[in-house]
């Protein structure tokens, strides 16, 4: 048991870093729900389909 904690809290310090450098560098991190990534998806897919009909 000892040895999955260990590991555990290598893989929380590594998401930690992760965490710190995206910030750092002025990406926050951003977690899109899965309607969210639909909607982004649709309205993509209508503005592209609005381009190629207004050519």
């Amino acid at each position: 048991m000892g040895q999955k904690i260990f590991i555990d809290s290598i893989y929380k310090s590594m998401q930690d870093s992760a965490r710190q450098v995206r910030l750092s560098l002025g990406r926050p991190s951003s977690h899109a729900t899965r309607q969210q990534a639909l909607q982004q998806v649709a309205m993509l897919k209508a503005a592209k389909d609005a381009q190629l009909t207004g050519k």
